[in-house]
Parts: structure tokens; sequence; C-alpha cells
């Protein structure tokens, strides 16, 4: 655990720097993976659980932003999902995702209010541990929906800290009050690194919405 805090304190303190992140996370992508297992962060688990409730096709098209080493979409591919797509700006993690062989395709582009991929072109999009402060604005949110098809999913997880201090919570509240999409679910808040003592207070959640 000791090792993924160090990690994340860099993280950290890159302040939302492009350019530093991108290097720490090319830096870290040999062993992300090992880290992100070991730190007992269960996003991954109840974000695919939620894609298992709510995905019925695993024909569907996804697009899984900021997919870094491809955790998620792992275990989304052990389940049957066989239509996969991969969105991160770092090129160390994306080659740690291609060699996995899970995704279809590989886009090398961030997170932000427009993504260059054709509209209403996913049936479903996933967004684990990237929407937060330095990392995916919320504007994001407008940028994820307009790659998703009318009537398809996006699957988020959402920490207390960006919701409730960098504009998540207004950003949320904009788009259910112009009827962007609707609300299908959201889980129970859980503690994100549950086994460590400097980011205990860290928790999260995953939620589902619908685009209208």
């Amino acid at each position: 655990m000791e090792e993924i805090e160090k990690w994340l304190e860099r993280v950290y303190a890159a302040g939302g720097d492009r350019a530093t992140l991108d290097s720490l996370y090319d830096e870290w992508a040999k062993d992300y993976d090992r880290h992100l297992w070991a730190s007992g962060n269960p996003y991954i688990a109840i974000a695919v659980g939620m894609a298992g409730k709510y995905i019925r096709d695993y024909d569907s098209r996804i697009l899984d932003v900021g997919c870094g080493t491809g955790n998620l979409a792992q275990v989304m591919y052990q389940m049957g999902f066989n239509n996969l797509e991969g969105l991160d700006p770092s090129a160390g993690m994306l080659a740690v995702a291609e060699r996995k062989g899970i995704y279809k395709k590989l886009h090398a582009m961030y997170l932000s209010s427009s993504i260059d991929l054709p509209e209403n072109s996913y049936d479903a999009v996933v967004a684990a541990g990237v929407l937060t402060h330095g990392h995916a604005p919320p504007e994001s949110l407008d940028g994820i929906l307009s790659v998703t098809r009318p009537g398809g999913l996006v699957i988020f997880s959402l920490s207390e800290i960006a919701n409730n201090q960098y504009g998540f919570a207004d950003k949320i509240a904009q788009l259910d009050a112009k009827g962007a999409w609707k609300s299908l679910d959201r889980s129970r808040l859980f503690r994100t690194y549950p086994f460590s003592e400097k980011e205990g207070h860290i928790r999260h959640w995953v939620c589902v919405y619908q685009k209208s």
C-alpha cells in the first residue's frame, strides 16, 4: 500500500498540470496494475457490477474513458463483453492496455467538453477513477454524453471530494435540469482505498445514467 500512496502523492502534487500527469502515468504504467489491485480499491468491481446489471448485450459498443492500463475493461472482457474501446492520454498506459488484447481500438486523447470521436456512436461509456480534479473536469460529462447514443448508458465513479468541491455536483444538476439524461442507479458510498491510513478518508460512488 505504501507504493501506491507514494504515487498518489505525486499525482496530487501535480496540481492538475497535464504534462506532469502524462509523464507520471507513463512512468507508473509498468507497475500500475500491481499497485491498483493491491490497494483494495473496489471501484472496478462495483463499476463492472453496474455494467453487468444494465448492459444486457455483450456485443454493445462500449468506450472505456480514462482506461489507463485496461483494468476495468479486462474484467468486463472476462465477463463476456467483446466490443470494447479505450481512451487515455498516457502513451505508457495505453501500451500496457494494448498488450492485453481486449480492446478493438485505443484512442490517445484527453477527456474534455468535446471528444474527437463520432457523436452518438457508443451504446455505453464507462469512466472509472478518472472524473476528478486535475484529470477530467466536470465538463467532461458533456463530451461523454456527446459520444453516447440516445438511450445509451453512462457509468462512472465519482468521489465525494470531486462532487462537493470541484464542480461535479453543479454539473450533474445542470444536466438533470436540461433533461440530458436520467439517473438509473447509484451505489452506496464506499472507501476508495480501504487499506490506506493516508487516503482512507476518500470515498466514492458509482453512478449509472441513461442519455435522453
